[in-house]
């Protein structure tokens, strides 16, 4: 956790660092110990204990036989009242099952949490490798082309925190990769989308379009393996499909 809330006295620290033990669970994740959760949220393994240790009283961890912690039933009730709250949620399931039925394509749609983008509805197309697509999933904002346009879509202020986010915990790597959202900007304002070709994972393409006017700020995003289609064709064939859907959802 960064030190930017310090000195706000309605800021209560302890609350943060439970929330960022619960956050630090992701996708894949079969149980985590309080070594592997410090390391995670950068916190002390002494105060990560007393967090688990109360989580699991709240009955949001559990434990497992080797004492390793796992999300419990209760976090559940917070996700679902969270996505019960997207309304656009709903109204993009349809049009983004036919737009992965008709390119053979996985669709998803994602919130920023911290450096890191949530998906909040997934279609998944058969032919789909490397990247799990189930709603809860997360990958990183940085390298990603949904967690770019994300980016692009976010309000200055909120952009400017996001940054100072990703600077600590990119360190050295940041520059290179604030060069590249720079660029992603521009290719949104200029093409209406972004990408990464290979840039999280080597065969995966994606493009990514913001919905506007959408709070939280949500995304679009167009998957699938490299082999399918040359960055040329998905700019050119599946990027407009992209834009067009996440305009139609816009306000």
């Amino acid at each position: 956790m960064s030190d930017e809330h310090d000195g706000d006295r309605l800021f209560v620290t302890a609350l943060a660092r439970g929330l960022d033990v619960l956050a630090a669970f992701r996708a894949g994740d079969r149980a985590l110990g309080n070594t592997e959760l410090a390391q995670r949220c950068g916190l002390p393994k002494s105060t990560v204990s007393r967090l688990t240790y109360t989580l699991c009283k709240l009955g949001y961890l559990a434990t497992d036989e080797a004492g390793k912690y796992r999300p419990a039933p209760a976090v559940l009730t917070l996700g679902y009242a969270a996505l019960a709250g997207l309304d656009l949620r709903e109204r993009a399931r349809e049009p983004m099952r036919r737009l992965s039925e008709e390119t053979g394509l996985s669709v998803t749609l994602g919130v920023r949490q911290g450096s890191r983008v949530v998906y909040v509805e997934t279609c998944r197309a058969p032919t789909r490798v490397g990247i799990r697509l189930e709603v809860g999933s997360t990958v990183p904002l940085a390298t990603t082309a949904i967690g770019r346009a994300l980016y692009v879509a976010l309000p200055a202020a909120e952009r400017t925190a996001v940054e100072a986010l990703l600077a600590e915990e990119y360190g050295p790597r940041w520059p290179k990769l604030a060069e590249r959202l720079a660029a992603a900007r521009e290719e949104c304002a200029t093409a209406g989308f972004c990408a990464s070709y290979g840039e999280f994972e080597p065969d995966i393409h994606a493009v990514a379009a913001p919905i506007a006017g959408s709070a939280p700020a949500m995304a679009l995003n167009c998957s699938g393996p490299a082999y399918r289609l040359t960055p040329a064709r998905w700019a050119e064939e599946i990027a407009p499909r992209v834009v067009e859907l996440a305009r139609s959802l816009g306000s």
